[in-house]
């Protein structure tokens, strides 16, 4: 079963190597963001508490990467009107209103158990409001991040989905009509 595993993670991890930075987007990626958090596991910490505190109104894109042995990969791009905000979506707990939100939790997680020494940086770009999303479509378009990447989940995952959302609808409408608080 151990050989079976390893085998299963080493192609897992070998499938990262299309998201790998070249040195060419690494130093356009460094020029462009600024390091905001460096070796993250997405838990609260004392500088995620700070960066909560003083990025309230931080208009920005911004760029999370992996780093695994020795490698940096392109993993997710984004664009909030606060940093703050967005640090708390994603050190929170699950959010039904933005379940996209917890996506990048999820990946953690997943990234976790197959490559425990995996880290997550997170790297920022202050732009103003009103230019967020070119620059965001921008940057997703030059470094093709792997969360930036259109889902192709298999059928079965998409009906469970597809039935947890009606539960969870289905509740929250029959909790209306009963008055719950």
């Amino acid at each position: 079963m151990t050989g079976r595993w390893e085998r299963y993670v080493s192609d897992l991890i070998a499938g990262f190597d299309r998201f790998q930075f070249d040195e060419s987007q690494y130093a356009a990626m460094r020029a462009e963001f600024s390091p905001l958090i460096i070796g993250t596991d997405l838990s609260r910490c004392e500088r995620i508490n700070q960066i909560i505190s003083d990025y309230k109104k931080v208009t920005a894109i911004y760029f999370w990467t992996m780093r695994l042995n020795d490698k940096e990969f392109k993993i997710y791009i984004g664009k909030t009107n606060s940093i703050s905000l967005r640090a708390q979506n994603y050190t929170g707990e699950f959010q039904p209103h933005s379940p996209n939100d917890f996506k990048l939790r999820i990946f953690r997680s997943f990234i976790s158990e197959v490559a425990p020494t995996a880290t997550l940086d997170l790297y920022v770009s202050k732009i103003a409001a009103p230019d967020l999303t070119s620059a965001e479509k921008l940057a997703i378009a030059r470094y093709d991040p792997f969360l930036n990447k259109r889902p192709h989940p298999s059928p079965e995952a998409k009906a469970l989905l597809r039935d947890a959302f009606s539960l969870f609808y289905r509740s929250s409408f029959e909790g209306v009509l009963r008055n719950d608080p």
